[in-house]
């Protein structure tokens, strides 16, 4: 009789586990991050083919471009100026095989609807006489058109630092 009624008891516990749907939830809703990761890595291609221009259609007019020292870069074409620097030291960005992504969406407390993709993983900056591998967190809201309307990267610059002449994020 005890495996009966622990039997029913768990079969319940389980079965009101089960996350019902909600259409009016505070919490955002994660999403096939796919859409949001191939604008991201077509980002990142461009400016590995080093083509600026083309890197920067990826960004809304008024985007901002935020670095771990508290930096942040604000404006398209304040931040196009800081890609064709950085583009000229760094010939090859690759993130590692193992990036891990996460989309969410969902509308913050102004009432406001926002996407946002999560990634983090490592990235290899290279040149010809220099590589380095970092591990990174990074996070890139869109607007409504799916462009980058802010881009916030989390990371240690030590080796970057290291690495510049004169530091171009400062």
């Amino acid at each position: 009789m005890k495996k009966i009624f622990l039997t029913l008891l768990l079969s319940f516990a389980i079965l009101s586990c089960e996350t019902p749907t909600q259409t009016n939830s505070e919490f955002p809703s994660v999403v096939d991050s796919s859409q949001y990761e191939e604008i991201a890595n077509a980002f990142n291609d461009a400016l590995n083919s080093q083509d600026v221009d083309l890197a920067m259609s990826y960004f809304s007019d008024d985007a901002v471009w935020s670095f771990p020292n508290g930096v942040q870069v604000e404006g398209k074409e304040a931040i196009s100026s800081l890609m064709q620097t950085t583009s000229s030291i760094w010939t090859s960005i690759e993130n590692s095989d193992d990036t891990n992504y996460l989309a969410l969406e969902g509308t913050n407390e102004a009432g406001e609807d926002f996407k946002v993709l999560l990634s983090w993983g490592a990235s290899t900056y290279s040149n010809d006489m220099n590589s380095i591998t970092i591990p990174y967190h990074n996070v890139i809201f869109f607007n409504d058109d799916n462009k980058m309307s802010f881009q916030g990267g989390y990371y240690d610059r030590t080796k970057f630092v290291e690495s510049y002449d004169e530091d171009p994020i400062k």
